[in-house]
């Protein structure tokens, strides 16, 4: 199978998933996105999956929903680097610079044969799982309600 065919059958599986539990997306077919936004037990998250021929793999990115405080970026850092530690899949980056914290994923599926329907659900449930289980914490880093030693205390 060509990296192109590849491609077009993990993002077709991707949204066979997704189709199948009934989520509400948004897709571009010809860039092999998707966009879900998904409200946890706090905050709505809008995350992207986008199925990379080039790199052979699938890309997640959430964006967590605060501005970052620039007196708050060091310890929010500190916090994420933390939290990576104990993450089994993907991480958390703070973009200082921009303002904003993240949750990423780089799924490779380079030979694979079978990109199946319970790999996407694999990777879908365990970036919003993980995006929503954390994000509370980071935003009370960033909002003084909570120490990066508390947090860590907590890990």
């Amino acid at each position: 199978m060509q990296t192109a065919e590849r491609a077009d059958a993990v993002y077709a599986c991707l949204c066979s998933y997704l189709d199948g539990k009934g989520y509400a997306y948004q897709k571009d077919e010809t860039e092999r996105t998707v966009w879900i936004e998904i409200t946890g037990e706090d905050f709505p998250i809008v995350t992207l999956f986008r199925v990379e021929e080039e790199h052979e793999r699938l890309f997640v990115f959430g964006k967590i929903p605060f501005a970052v405080k620039k007196e708050k970026a060091v310890d929010l850092v500190m916090a994420v680097t933390y939290i990576n530690q104990v993450v089994a899949h993907g991480a958390f980056c703070v973009d200082a610079e921009r303002g904003y914290c993240s949750y990423e994923v780089s799924e490779l599926y380079a030979g694979v044969s079978g990109f199946s329907e319970r790999y996407a659900e694999r990777v879908v449930q365990s970036a919003l799982s993980t995006a929503d289980t954390y994000n509370e914490k980071l935003f009370a880093v960033n909002k003084g309600l909570l120490s990066v030693k508390e947090l860590a205390a907590q890990l």
